[in-house]
């Protein structure tokens, strides 16, 4: 195995394959390979998610178990969205004769399925590591300027004039979602959320009211924050459905508008009040400048998944309304009472004094 890698497959699998799993694990690592499956390679007290993460960014490749249960299981699609999103070889082991849905496909697109039913044989463990050993090694980084250097905000069409792809911008974004929202709480599927090609069509669309906080030309955060009409903003407040990239307002001519903050979320291991104070300074910065483009916002809403947004919000002034389809948080607050909260006066008054 190539040193910069700690594994040589990231086993991804439903718990009901758990069984099937555990066999071809113990089989490839009989043959000196090893593997990531979890939960046995999660450091103790450490957070799931984030271990998940590292493991598939420590492996060569990723094997996909996949069956109706996998098909559905929002853990695994998770994992594949992490492991295209790092470029990952993603070898499919279909354990079960049934079609992936739309979702698994998007993620894999045309493929070559490895077809292992009834049963795992020998001869599909040798294609994979015919597979493994096929792999090119990993390109070494250049020592080209980061484009982000240190910890900044980036507008959404900064990265795209940077090279990142749309879908590049989606798969990361899922990924922050995955990292901060537990699918084990929170409900965040195609009907909730729109579909995955919804996600990659709106990036260009609407570049200039989403921002990703970078490190180092790495994404660890990012804001979607939308102007949206009257009408709108009832039915979001009401927690009967979550906003659409269809329900953002035409406010390019100015006019009255309500706004929405959909997601605010930065990576765990750079989680603190400095980098959630710098999502809610974009979201400020945004409300002035809008007001210099006569988009006027009167009423502001949130959708709250994570204990340290939730104080955030509730320090500045927002009131909790309902519960969204996903059983995130509905916070609500209009632009005038959040200028004369005091905290947010402090904060627009330090930062108008450093520039």
């Amino acid at each position: 195995m190539d040193n910069l890698y700690r594994y040589d497959l990231f086993i991804s699998y439903a718990t009901e394959n758990a069984d099937i799993a555990s066999y071809i694990v113990e089989r490839i690592e009989r043959r000196g390979r090893y593997c990531f499956i979890a939960p046995r390679d999660i450091h103790t007290g450490a957070d799931y998610a984030s271990e998940i993460v590292k493991g598939i960014s420590n492996s060569r490749a990723v094997l996909l178990i996949f069956s109706s249960d996998s098909d559905r299981s929002a853990y695994v699609l998770r994992e594949i969205n992490s492991a295209v999103s790092r470029n990952k070889t993603v070898i499919p082991l279909r354990i079960q004769n049934f079609l992936p849905s739309e979702a698994m496909e998007f993620y894999l697109g045309p493929t070559h399925w490895l077809d292992a039913f009834p049963r795992v044989l020998d001869s599909h463990l040798e294609s994979i590591f015919a597979i493994l050993d096929s792999l090119a090694a990993p390109v070494a980084k250049d020592d080209a300027p980061f484009r982000f250097p240190g910890l900044q905000i980036a507008g959404i069409a900064d990265l795209l004039d940077a090279g990142w792809t749309k879908k590049q911008i989606t798969l990361r974004e899922i990924e922050l979602d995955y990292l901060c929202v537990s699918p084990d709480k929170y409900e965040m599927n195609d009907m909730t959320e729109g579909t995955l090609d919804d996600w990659v069509d709106s990036v260009g669309e609407t570049a200039d009211v989403s921002c990703a906080l970078m490190k180092d030309d790495e994404m660890i955060g990012y804001c979607d924050f939308y102007p949206v009409d009257c009408d709108s903003f009832d039915v979001l407040r009401s927690g009967s459905v979550m906003i659409k990239e269809n329900m953002t307002a035409l406010y390019a001519f100015g006019g009255d508008f309500d706004a929405y903050i959909a997601m605010l979320a930065v990576d765990p291991a750079y989680a603190s009040q400095k980098t959630y104070m710098m999502l809610f300074d974009w979201v400020t910065d945004r409300l002035a400048q809008w007001e210099k483009e006569d988009i006027c916002i009167d009423r502001i809403g949130i959708s709250v998944y994570l204990p340290i947004v939730e104080k955030f919000v509730c320090a500045l002034g927002f009131v909790f309304s309902a519960y969204n389809p996903a059983k995130g948080k509905v916070y609500v607050t209009t632009y005038s009472e959040l200028r004369e909260n005091s905290l947010f006066r402090k904060r627009r008054q330090a930062k108008t004094e450093r520039e």
